[in-house]
């Protein structure tokens, strides 16, 4: 059903959800950050007890938090100065996003729900597992663009293998 601005928000979530998986998955960082607004917040929380996650990332522990782009930005130039030893080589991964619901909460802004598995190769130890959970994402338009300005990860099976990171969430 299309909204006030002619847009069809189911659409227009699982295009860009989609768009996200493809270019983490092929590692094409610039084009994927910039997906994201300037003050974007992406946040994995961590989990309190079996039950509840924690819901400030500003006073209770989380596995990831980035309030702007800027933090997402900073872990690539770390990555591609190939400085970062834990990502050499990085994992090849492989994001399957399904179970969207979108709905447009206000004018320009979409709000969509998913569930995600992420499959991860590490050809370092030549070991795989998955991880996987559910998606927040809060989409704004700017312009003719729809732009991520919030992401939530909430990680399932948090007991994490190995290293955590935004290629692989």
């Amino acid at each position: 059903m299309a909204g006030a601005n002619g847009h069809d928000a189911n659409a227009v979530a699982a295009a860009t959800l989609y768009r996200e998986a493809r270019l983490l998955d092929r590692g094409e960082w610039a084009d994927w950050v910039a997906m994201y607004r300037e003050d974007a917040v992406y946040w994995v929380p961590a989990w309190l007890d079996e039950y509840e996650t924690t819901g400030d990332p500003n006073t209770e522990v989380s596995l990831v938090y980035h309030d702007a782009r800027r933090g997402l930005e900073e872990r690539i130039a770390r990555i591609e100065s190939r400085k970062s030893i834990t990502a050499l080589p990085l994992p090849r991964t492989v994001h399957q996003i399904s179970n969207l619901e979108a709905a447009e909460t206000a004018p320009g802004e979409i709000t969509c729900h998913s569930v995600f598995s992420v499959h991860v190769y590490d050809p370092r130890v030549a070991k795989e597992h998955i991880r996987h959970g559910r998606y927040e994402h809060r989409l704004t338009r700017e312009g003719d663009q729809w732009k991520i300005a919030r992401k939530i990860i909430t990680l399932v099976n948090d007991r994490v293998a190995t290293l955590l990171d935004f290629y692989s969430l």
